[in-house]
């Protein structure tokens, strides 16, 4: 499929800021409810500021004087997962726990980090637990939240997000999911409020102020406004072969105004669309906000900003008021942009990639949940749960029927491939001298997994080699750990149906 010793993982932008928009974010900081006492004060103030580390210490000193504080032990967990040490804040919410097992704010935590760890079942009864030893603990309550947020059902959601505000107006995670899902500009100014009242990382604030621009920038206009209804459609998809022997995947035709055409690359790990800079200034793309892309890559984000386009044409379907991603960098994938599958959203998409096409139908009638549980749910007859944040859709995936992870559904990489983490679980790595590049530049640190077995779906795969490299960038800006990408070598002799509004995949041949 890929041409010997050059690898191309993604080609679309794996921006924060458009993480941030679609998938409820996981917000700069948050405090544990208040506590008449100076070190804790002090602690919190330290976490506030984002000191982690120092606030961690601080937590620490208060828990060797008194091991009976709930309060500092989560504090504790809460600054080692913001300053994602993800070892660190296991071993200390397993000692909170066995210290104080009936605090329903250490189930809370706990669940936290199982979240953060990839593992959703168990970060779901580590937050009811909370729940059922105290109705009113608000980290348990905005714990269900992320975990609906994260199975597509954003209206109960919105419910445990507001209900967490409500409980603890102090913690800034309850506050963020909160103001995200207001409208606009209450939505712009609780934003506000949170950059001012809770700091992070210079970094992470900068990309928090250009989501705030790009919330103030769209206001509350609606974005990718396609037919309401739409008949059973076709269109025709392309191979993408940038440079001989590399197929990039499969590429849809779109025209733009005064007259502008490309061939850009469908990506189930994008959304909307990414087009070069001199496209968007031949199509008079008009600028809304400045951001920084990110993706796989160790030289850094891209630059770019977010513009409007008023009518985009893709196949003869039209879509108005659209937003796209315009990258000031040069691509080296050697294709001329990239569109996400989710701006079908309102429809049920299936691509079948064996016959180069993509239909669009009616979605079907919405599914409740239901039973005690939110998860499993799974991928149609698969058995595979799908967990939905924004635009990225992640499968749990077994390898070498020794470990799992969650995977990305990612089109746009040419190759699959597994984190060193889980690898090492699983396997024996190899070194490599494949050069791998995506949006943020070259990897330095490739791997090879020999032999490995995928099972995501119902259908049999054959062994394979997968690239192994560290996605951690995405696992932060996710909040949970992603543990490999399923790309175009396995897709390509697949269909692929996809229900964004239900969060649900299915495959077939």
């Amino acid at each position: 499929m890929s041409e010997p010793g050059f690898l191309v993982l993604d080609h679309r932008s794996l921006s924060v800021v458009l993480l941030w928009f679609l998938i409820y974010c996981v917000a700069i900081g948050q405090q544990t409810p208040a506590a008449p006492d100076t070190q804790l004060s002090s602690a919190r103030s330290l976490f506030k500021q984002g000191k982690f580390q120092e606030a961690a210490a601080a937590y620490r000193a208060i828990i060797e004087k008194d091991n009976s504080s709930a309060q500092a032990y989560a504090g504790l967990v809460q600054s080692y997962l913001k300053a994602d040490d993800v070892p660190a804040a296991d071993d200390a919410s397993n000692q909170a726990l066995r210290t104080l097992p009936h605090a329903a704010i250490l189930h809370a935590v706990r669940g936290d980090v199982y979240f953060r760890q990839g593992l959703l079942p168990e970060a779901e009864t580590e937050y009811r637990a909370g729940l059922e030893l105290d109705k009113n603990c608000a980290r348990a309550a905005l714990g269900l939240g992320k975990i609906y947020s994260a199975v597509a059902d954003s209206e109960h959601a919105k419910e445990y997000f507001a209900k967490a505000h409500q409980l603890d107006p102090d913690d800034g995670d309850a506050l963020y999911r909160w103001a995200v899902l207001l409208a606009y500009p209450q939505s712009a100014d609780e934003l506000e409020k949170h950059l001012s009242e809770y700091h992070s990382s210079p970094q992470e604030e900068h990309r928090e102020r250009e989501f705030i621009g790009l919330v103030r920038g769209i206001a509350d206009r609606q974005v990718w406004v396609g037919p309401e209804t739409i008949k059973a459609t076709e269109i025709h998809l392309e191979t993408l072969s940038p440079r001989p022997g590399t197929v990039a995947g499969l590429g849809v035709r779109v025209k733009f105004p005064n007259s502008a055409s490309a061939t850009l690359l469908l990506d189930t790990g994008a959304t909307w669309m990414t087009i070069p800079q001199k496209l968007a200034e031949k199509i008079g793309a008009r600028k809304i906000s400045s951001y920084a892309s990110e993706g796989v890559g160790d030289t850094g984000p891209a630059g770019g900003y977010f513009a409007w386009v008023d009518q985009i044409s893709v196949s003869g379907l039209e879509f108005h008021d659209c937003v796209v991603h315009v990258n000031t960098k040069n691509d080296a994938s050697g294709v001329d942009g990239v569109t996400g599958a989710n701006i079908f959203a309102k429809y049920r998409v299936t691509i079948h990639f064996p016959e180069r096409k993509l239909t669009l139908e009616e979605l079907p009638a919405p599914k409740l949940i239901e039973g005690d549980r939110i998860i499993p749910r799974t991928n149609g007859d698969s058995g595979s749960a799908t967990f939905t944040f924004g635009h990225i859709l992640l499968l749990h995936t077994s390898v070498n029927s020794t470990g799992s992870g969650l995977f990305v559904l990612d089109s746009g990489s040419n190759v699959s491939s597994i984190s060193p983490q889980l690898a090492k679980r699983v396997g024996k790595l190899s070194q490599s001298h494949n050069h791998i590049t995506g949006m943020s530049g070259a990897v330095s640190d490739v791997s090879v997994l020999p032999d490995v077995v995928l099972k995501f779906s119902s259908m049999g795969e054959p062994k394979r080699d997968l690239t192994a490299f560290d996605p951690q960038s995405l696992s932060q800006q996710l909040g949970t750990e992603v543990s490999g990408f399923i790309g175009f070598d396995v897709l390509s002799r697949m269909s692929v149906s996809i229900n964004y509004r239900d969060g649900i995949v299915a495959f077939g041949h």
